[in-house]
């Protein structure tokens, strides 16, 4: 008896799946084709692999061990393509990889464009989903790397996290004109606003958010916490400036929409800051192209450091300038006559001595006004 490897991925995406209509599409084929596959490699066998029912299939006893080790001999097979590929180098080598919404709208801009134009006969396969499905994915060796939260998968054996990314800080947001922009903000009142999350938040940030409710909300909460699921960033953001809900992000991922006036940060805490970190899977050594594609970490690291240049309120010539400012003061820069002006507009003009380049100073002239004026009226308070 011979069985076609590409059979037993077709039957480990249906038992998967447990539907010849998701299976389909995972795969990339027509579902006549998974269907008339299946059938096929059942035929092959003599037995049975799955019972079929109307919402879709399911394995039988039989089909689970089949399965199981079919599994091993298709990592083996794949291990071997896979020292084939390196043997190879990087003339016609395959790369996929894994990236969290967030990580994919942040990283993705800067490393893609100069590996591609490095490495233009490399092909590349990137896959953007939740870190549940990226993790099964890579130890399913589908993916070579991931990027995403590292907290998640601390604990996982199988996974080696290899090198943590530089944190970036992270705000809530909410539209321009919305209740919670008009004043200070705690975290209690903006859960009374719907609260967006475009991928599973991690415990170490889904804790603070309950414990702002309280014991008492937390055992019998009226609407779950987050209550709105977005599959992708653009469409949170449109739901944020359509709607009175909420959502974490970054300056940078906002950056459109607070030149537009769109939308407002108005609130941060310190644990509101990302864990990124690459991942593969453990004991398994790079390809030529995952090698070459973490080469291809300086222009995320250098974006990484614009952002925290202007995010950051720890940027040393931004504490510099905090040092020396006495607030309230007076500048016609900022200000009519007679008025004394927010200190944040003082603040904007002094900050042109960061290193960042005048051409991004104006860019997130906006985003940083929202965010020095956020700390400062926190600051305000206690001077008054």
């Amino acid at each position: 008896m011979s069985i076609d490897l590409r059979l037993i991925r077709y039957a480990a995406a249906l038992a998967e799946h447990g539907s010849f209509t998701r299976a389909a599409d995972a795969l990339g084929i027509a579902q006549p084709t998974l269907s008339r596959g299946i059938r096929d490699l059942e035929a092959g066998v003599g037995l049975p692999l799955f019972t079929r029912h109307r919402h879709g299939a399911e394995a039988t006893d039989f089909g689970y061990l089949f399965l199981q080790q079919a599994a091993a001999v298709s990592a083996q097979v794949a291990d071997l393509e896979r020292e084939v590929a390196l043997a190879k180098g990087l003339h016609k080598g395959e790369l996929a990889v894994g990236f969290g919404p967030y990580a994919a709208e942040l990283l993705l801009p800067h490393a893609m464009p100069r590996f591609v134009s490095a490495h233009p006969a490399v092909r590349i396969r990137i896959q953007v989903d939740s870190l549940e499905v990226l993790g099964r994915a890579l130890r399913q060796r589908a993916l070579d790397l991931v990027v995403d939260e590292s907290t998640i998968l601390e604990g996982d054996e199988s996974i080696d996290i290899f090198e943590p990314c530089e944190p970036i800080k992270g705000y809530l947001f909410v539209r321009a004109g919305h209740p919670l922009a008009a004043s200070n903000v705690s975290l209690r009142d903006a859960l009374d606003y719907p609260l967006i999350q475009i991928s599973r938040l991690p415990p170490r940030v889904l804790r603070p958010l309950l414990e702002a409710l309280g014991p008492s909300s937390t055992a019998g909460l009226s609407r779950p916490v987050p209550e709105i699921d977005c599959p992708t960033v653009p469409l949170a953001v449109a739901t944020v400036i359509g709607s009175d809900a909420a959502m974490m992000a970054s300056l940078g991922m906002m950056k459109h929409e607070l030149e537009l006036g769109r939308v407002v940060p108005v609130f941060h805490e310190s644990w509101m800051r990302t864990r990124w970190a690459f991942m593969k899977l453990r004991h398994r050594s790079h390809s030529p192209a995952a090698t070459a594609f973490l080469a291809a970490r300086s222009p995320m690291r250098r974006a990484w450091r614009k952002t925290r240049c202007s995010e950051s309120d720890g940027n040393r010539s931004c504490r510099r300038v905090r040092r020396r400012t006495t607030w309230p003061h007076r500048t016609s820069e900022t200000s009519g006559a007679g008025e004394t002006p927010h200190p944040v507009d003082f603040l904007l003009v002094k900050q042109t001595d960061c290193p960042c380049s005048r051409v991004q100073l104006s860019s997130a002239w906006r985003e940083s006004r929202a965010v020095i004026g956020i700390e400062l009226r926190q600051s305000a308070g206690k001077h008054n």
